[in-house]
């Protein structure tokens, strides 16, 4: 409470991880080195709530090598201190058998220090995954799908959650997406994965009842899905204001809708309404 400003409560709580603590000097040595880091005390406040064990870190044998390895993979100043924050576990991972292999892995796909921090804000939890047990698996499995490097980056950049999954759990979802029509060499099929993987049985269910009550047949639903299934994410409020704009009012058939669904994705305020109003001018 004196040194970190934490409330009574959260000072209780933490007390509770520090039953070994006997002596100040540990934990004051631990707070004298992120200060020469440039963390300030309202980073250090949250830390040691988030993780009241950092109090017990050993400097010189656990922080000192885990923050010089992190200056030598590019990450220094407001990008390390960001990097320890967003994974307070990091004095209780391995350097070697974890954080190195990992962090290095996740700049040199994404390429570059920024980039790879952008997904660790992002996704703060991303440290914690194995490479061997499920993401290197996952990439091998993408890759036998004849899915490039380069848009397997993209996936981790827009659906990290989809290279995190259980290597059987993507082999079932690759095959639910083909059965649905939707091959693996389609540049749909990435989307598809990451839609199906976001959306369970019942709210699928759920938005083909939802189009179906619109006017669509079973039939439109799928080949809709087969050609963007990014509509799916659409919520039923927005997609049936877009409905209603595109036919009563832009004139569009639902037929049209169902063999380009991309309209039903578009912004309605940012880019439907305002070239349906020029296209009204020009005509």
């Amino acid at each position: 409470m004196t040194s970190l400003g934490l409330s009574s409560e959260k000072a209780a709580i933490a007390s509770k991880h520090l039953s070994p603590l006997r002596f100040p000097a540990n934990p004051e040595s631990v707070l004298n080195f992120l200060r020469s880091y440039g963390f300030d005390d309202s980073q250090i406040k949250k830390l040691v709530s988030w993780h009241p064990k950092w109090l017990l870190c050993d400097v010189e044998k656990t922080l000192r090598p885990k923050f010089e390895a992190f200056q030598a993979l590019g990450f220094s100043g407001s990008n390390l201190r960001q990097l320890v924050l967003f994974n307070p576990i990091i004095p209780h991972q391995s350097l070697e058998n974890s954080l190195r292999p990992r962090i290095l892995f996740w700049r040199d796909l994404l390429g570059s220090v920024e980039n790879a921090m952008k997904l660790f804000k992002a996704k703060p939890w991303l440290l914690s995954y194995s490479l061997e047990q499920r993401v290197l698996p996952n990439f091998w499995l993408l890759r036998e799908f004849g899915i490039p490097d380069n848009r397997i980056t993209l996936i981790v950049q827009r659906q990290p959650r989809l290279i995190l999954l259980k290597p059987d759990d993507l082999k079932a979802l690759a095959k639910k997406v083909e059965e649905m029509g939707i091959p693996h060499e389609s540049s749909m099929f990435v989307w598809a994965l990451g839609i199906l993987q976001k959306i369970n049985k019942t709210r699928f269910h759920a938005k083909l009842e939802f189009m179906k009550s619109l006017g669509w047949s079973e039939v439109d639903f799928l080949s809709a899905f087969q050609k963007n299934p990014i509509f799916l994410t659409v919520s039923e409020v927005m997609m049936k204001k877009k409905i209603n704009f595109l036919v009563n009012e832009a004139g569009c058939k639902l037929s049209e809708l169902v063999r380009d669904p991309r309209l039903l994705v578009f912004s309605l305020d940012k880019r439907l309404v305002p070239r349906h109003h020029v296209m009204q001018v020009l005509k």
